[in-house]
């Protein structure tokens, strides 16, 4: 091969690794602020149900979010979770309230899961208030406008207290 024709592969050869993009910056890592923002979005939804704001409880799903609750069918979508909240809230002996013990965000910050536990209050056969405990896991979502929405809510009681 001529001198000419080694310098011609070499150059093109550099200008293959030139047109080459560079591969794509890593976005940042914002898991400390997605957690922050879950624990806080956790204590408004308590709130919410607090409060027996059936609305407001159910805004904190995603539009598709689904509530998965022992023997019971799943409710899922806006329409189902609302008539749902609604139902339970209409109950005199209402009370929910639920608190954070861990949350966990992907490292692609779209996606997080958090456990924690929770007591409601309802009303028993006799009409007088029915506590029960238990623990939760919730799947969030990062919507579109950055906030943090639950897509699947999944609470299991504990078993009953020893008598």
């Amino acid at each position: 091969m001529s001198v000419f024709g080694r310098i011609a592969v070499v150059v093109s050869v550099l200008a293959l690794f030139r047109c080459t993009p560079p591969p794509p910056a890593e976005p940042p890592d914002t898991r400390e602020a997605d957690e922050a923002a879950i624990r806080a979005a956790v204590k408004e939804w308590s709130a919410a149900a607090e409060a027996k704001d059936a609305n407001k409880f159910v805004s904190f799903y995603t539009d598709d979010g689904t509530l998965m609750l022992e023997g019971a069918p799943d409710a899922s979508g806006h329409q189902a979770l609302l008539e749902g909240a609604s139902g339970m809230m209409q109950d005199p002996n209402f009370a929910l309230s639920f608190r954070t013990d861990d949350v966990v965000v992907a490292r692609s910050g779209d996606l997080a899961y958090e456990t924690g536990s929770y007591t409601l209050t309802m009303s028993g056969a006799d009409g007088s208030p029915a506590p029960s405990n238990g623990h939760y896991v919730v799947v969030w979502k990062k919507t579109g406008d950055g906030s943090w929405k639950a897509a699947v809510d999944a609470p299991i009681s504990d078993p009953p207290a020893a008598q």
